[in-house]
């Protein structure tokens, strides 16, 4: 009886695997991609209707990790409703997708056949309808448009529509009924939100269009003196103001103002020098003040209003800068969405165009870049995280290269240094993140890349055109070298097509919550989200602001004061700096109940005095120190004591200090195995030795 229950079974798969192979044979590829060319939509719409028809009358089963922390599929229970409707439009993908809907292939079918192409008709009446499911499946996947069907699903499937279907569903009836006032609440919210955004969003900015502003659009390459000039002409007006991308480069041109002659003063999140007769100001781009007047503005590294994260910030810069002439400097990929910018505001503009002081060229000599043999004085070599950055500069100091390393969690008194040391001659190379792209003047000979794939918060990716171009034009520093040149450790030839390919204009600008929003009646983090939700007008989009929202919920946990909330976002933070995340959270539930948080005992906690500078980790930990000291700089000017400032900057500073005096020595530590602390060259992928691998697959191998 067994044996002849394993040969039906054995006998169905050899079927069903025939009925395959007949089915790939005759798939007519070209038919469905016409198909799927001219009419998605109906198979989007229809596999939408049908997982609409899921959540109103089917049993639903949610990822969820057990008690001992696995996960693992369970009914999705009452208590869960309201984050399953809450997450469901960001969480939906391919996978979760397939998940509600395991039959989805069989509904699409249901759609072909309304086809008038008879080819696909053919296809699905002389194919097993189990096997033609598979095949279009798998041809969905292989040609993209399953993305394309879940972009439509993601775009219309909103919390209120999910809330509103299991509001149907007899299983969820009942428990859903319980947050029917709050789905109602965050109804009107959405409406109001929407009603209160203008088609025009230039009219989000009053003050600045009672003004008549003159632009002067700075385009050109890196290399090109486009900030230089503006920063000239920002000298002789009689007041004004530079806001720029980095605190690094804001402290640069404070320098530059005040060694020249112009007292200025900088203002960044982290930091306040104020300078006496000062009536220019140094700024990052996010500390604008919109109800400010000035004569004169210059904002700098324009294309960056497309940045999803950040990009918000410039385009309030360009629509509500209150100043009589805005220069802005920018690559030459942003001139045209530039100007429509500056069109929609009424304004008027002149465009100066800069070509590159010195030509770039690809290294030919170096075609076949050998690490570290070919390393050069002069040289900048590239690389995309912290890790790494330590990793190629040990290796390099292990032959006897002084080098300045320059990444984004460094604070930026000691990128300065950095800096310093190699443009004075003091270091031979630079390791660095892309961080050195946006804006910093070194006496670079040649960019090398190490690495052409970075993380950018999502997922591991290759480098764009944009960003090859931003980081390659440091080379070949006008007025020290003739030539800026340029190779690669990987891919030659693909950071020469990039780096001489055409810029493709940028088609959409970020678009920042107006801050009078976050007063209306609700929580702010619903606020936010409802923002986000809402489409775009013409060519700006929604920024990403997950991270906000994570932080207001963090916070709302904690107590939901909506007022000292709204507040407490302006101070800048990581979410993933658990040092820094900590004690935002910490200080937050103090002042909530009526305390005030003890700045000397954290101080103290974070001082560099608890730090071993011959301690391996020791930069690790003074990083994190220098981050928890600019949020207690950010939280103490906006909810403490002026007088407590400067104990902060001086903690800071020591902080600082003990960071140059471990950089000065040039024995960072290289790679080394996580089990027997063999070193490991930089570009090895694994925290586990060859001979450690081995051993430990033998040790656990069955019978040893």
């Amino acid at each position: 009886m067994k044996k002849r229950k394993t040969n039906f079974y054995r006998s169905r798969k050899r079927n069903y695997n025939l009925d395959l192979k007949k089915v790939i044979d005759v798939f007519p590829k070209e038919a469905f991609d016409s198909y799927f060319e001219n009419d998605h939509i109906t198979v989007s719409f229809a596999i939408y209707s049908e997982l609409l028809e899921v959540l109103r009358t089917k049993k639903i089963y949610v990822d969820l990790r057990n008690e001992y922390g696995k996960t693992e599929k369970q009914e999705l229970s009452g208590a869960r409703i309201e984050f399953f409707c809450r997450d469901f439009q960001k969480k939906i993908n391919q996978a979760s997708l397939l998940q509600l809907m395991p039959d989805i292939g069989d509904a699409i079918i249901d759609v072909l056949w309304e086809s008038e192409d008879a080819d696909i008709l053919k296809f699905l009446s002389d194919g097993r309808k189990k096997a033609v499911s598979k095949i279009i499946m798998k041809y969905l996947r292989e040609s993209g448009h399953i993305k394309d069907i879940v972009t439509f699903i993601k775009e219309n499937v909103t919390e209120q529509v999910v809330f509103e279907q299991l509001m149907k569903n007899p299983r969820y009836r009942r428990a859903a009924k319980r947050y029917e006032k709050n789905m109602e609440a965050k109804k009107l919210l959405f409406e109001n939100i929407e009603n209160s955004t203008p088609n025009d969003y230039t009219e989000l900015f009053p003050l600045a269009r009672k003004i008549k502003r003159r632009f002067i659009l700075h385009i050109g390459p890196t290399n090109s003196g486009k900030t230089y000039q503006a920063m000239e002409d920002l000298k002789s007006a009689d007041n004004g103001i530079y806001l720029a991308p980095l605190r690094l480069l804001a402290y640069e041109q404070y320098e530059r103002m005040n060694r020249e002659g112009v007292p200025c003063s900088m203002i960044t999140g982290e930091e306040r020098i104020l300078m006496p007769g000062s009536y220019h100001q140094s700024s990052t781009i996010e500390m604008l003040d919109l109800e400010e007047e000035w004569d004169m503005a210059v904002i700098d590294e324009a294309q960056m209003a497309a940045d999803r994260q950040r990009g918000g910030y410039w385009t309030s810069a360009i629509l509500g800068v209150r100043a009589k002439t805005v220069h802005v400097c920018a690559s030459q990929d942003a001139e045209d969405i530039l100007t429509r910018m500056i069109k929609s505001c009424g304004d008027t503009f002149e465009i100066q165009y800069h070509d590159r002081k010195t030509p770039l060229v690809m290294d030919e000599s170096a075609r076949e870049f050998d690490f570290p043999v070919d390393v050069k004085k002069g040289d900048t070599l590239i690389v995309f995280s912290r890790r790494d950055v330590h990793s190629v500069a040990a290796e390099l100091q292990q032959h006897d290269i002084k080098c300045s390393i320059i990444y984004g969690s460094l604070p930026y008194d000691v990128r300065h240094r950095e800096a310093r040391k190699f443009a004075d001659g003091d270091t031979d190379v630079v390791v660095a993140t892309d961080a050195i792209g946006m804006g910093m003047n070194l006496p670079i000979r040649r960019i090398v890349f190490l690495q052409t794939i970075k993380f950018d918060g999502i997922d591991e990716r290759p480098l764009n055109s944009s960003e090859v171009k931003q980081i390659a034009g440091r080379a070949g520093r006008y007025g020290i070298y003739d030539t800026g040149y340029v190779t690669s450790y990987y891919d030659y030839e693909t950071i020469e097509g990039l780096l001489f390919s055409r810029l493709i204009p940028l088609r959409q600008v970020m678009i920042n919550i107006p801050e009078d929003f976050l007063h209306k009646d609700g929580r702010v983090s619903e606020i936010l989200e409802t923002w986000n939700k809402i489409p775009a007008e013409k060519y700006y989009n929604k920024g990403d602001i997950s991270e906000k929202i994570t932080v207001a919920r963090a916070l709302e946990k904690i107590r939901d004061n909506r007022k000292l909330i709204r507040k407490y976002i302006r101070i800048p933070i990581d979410d993933g700096n658990k040092d820094t995340f900590g004690v935002f959270l910490d200080f937050y539930g103090i002042i909530v109940n009526g305390g005030y948080p003890d700045i000397d005992r954290t101080m103290a906690e974070y001082s560099e005095k608890n730090v071993d500078e011959e301690d391996k980790n020791a930069l690790l930990m003074l990083e994190a120190s220098s981050a928890v000291y600019d949020f207690l700089y950010s939280f103490t000017r906006i909810f403490g004591s002026a007088d407590d400032l400067d104990k902060i900057l001086d903690g800071k500073r020591e902080i600082s200090e003990k960071i140059f005096r471990i950089l000065d020595k040039q024995e960072l530590n290289l790679r080394s195995c996580a089990y027997c602390g063999k070193k490991l060259k930089w570009s090895y992928k694994y925290n586990m030795c060859q001979e450690c691998f081995r051993k430990r697959r033998h040790i656990r191998r069955p019978g040893h």
